[in-house]
């Protein structure tokens, strides 16, 4: 010890810097400093880089995987379309010369009377859209010049639910028609004319068997925004009467023979003798 440094020679400087720490075995947890200074005492410690995803869940939005949010099915443009099918049905037998028609033999043989399920579905009579399309039937039938005036009928047969699962919809019109393929002719032309308005098309319309009951029975694909159904309308001396029929989200052509037998089916089970 000297008087110039009374406390002891300094320690060697290192000629290469300090030395690295000692290596840590294979595995061990590299030492951890006692706490960040500026972080209060208890506090988690923050993550720079943002939350890490939970492991062994679902991931947070955003992260690869993460499924999202399915949304909900729509069939907002079949709605429209259908809200408005009273003046669809042109059931103006007057202008065909009703007066002088002989309607005790021919017409009016039968009522349609729709079930209360069909295909498994239940018939929903408190649907909005059930209770708007009896309500638009009802009001345009017997407008015009020597028109006549049928009774509207009309149901609504949903399986899970009528905005996201499979639906059918029946509307149309029972009384004495004269011509049931004019009918069906004039049924169509005047739907498609209202349905195009909101982007609808329709396509592959054929005829098929309309079953023991006679008359006219015929098929189309109806394709909306949203899905792609199947419109069948059959015809004869006592109803004019529409089944479209489809689900939510589908954009497949449907079968059309199929539609028919369907159809056929239905008419089977609602046209009953007066």
């Amino acid at each position: 010890m000297s008087e110039q440094n009374p406390y002891g020679a300094p320690p060697p400087a290192q000629p290469y810097g300090t030395p690295p720490p000692a290596p840590q075995p294979y595995g061990a947890t590299p030492p951890q400093p006692y706490g960040d200074p500026q972080q209060p005492y208890g506090a988690a410690p923050q993550q720079p880089w943002g939350a890490v995803p939970p492991q062994g869940g679902a991931p947070y939005p955003g992260y690869p995987g993460y499924p999202g949010e399915q949304q909900k099915k729509s069939r907002k443009t079949l709605w429209i379309v259908l809200g408005c099918v009273g003046g669809a049905v042109l059931l103006g037998a007057g202008v065909l010369g009703y007066a002088v028609y002989d309607v005790t033999s021919k017409t009016g043989t039968h009522k349609v009377v729709m079930p209360d399920s069909f295909k498994g579905m239940k018939r929903d009579d408190t649907n909005p859209l059930a209770e708007q399309m009896q309500t638009a039937l009802q009001s345009d039938f017997g407008q015009g010049k020597d028109a006549w005036t049928p009774t509207a009928v009309s149901a609504l047969y949903t399986g899970a639910g009528s905005d996201d699962g499979k639906v059918v919809v029946v509307f149309g019109g029972w009384g004495n028609v004269l011509a049931p393929s004019s009918q069906v002719d004039d049924f169509f032309g005047s739907f498609e004319k209202q349905a195009r308005g909101q982007g609808t098309t329709f396509s592959g319309r054929s005829s098929f068997d309309p079953g023991p009951l006679g008359g006219n029975l015929s098929c189309e694909v109806m394709k909306a925004e949203e899905e792609t159904d199947s419109l069948c309308v059959w015809a004869d001396g006592s109803s004019v009467v529409a089944v479209l029929a489809g689900e939510a989200g589908s954009t497949s052509t449907p079968d059309l023979a199929a539609a028919a037998a369907d159809a056929r089916e239905l008419r089977q089970a609602a046209e009953v003798p007066r």
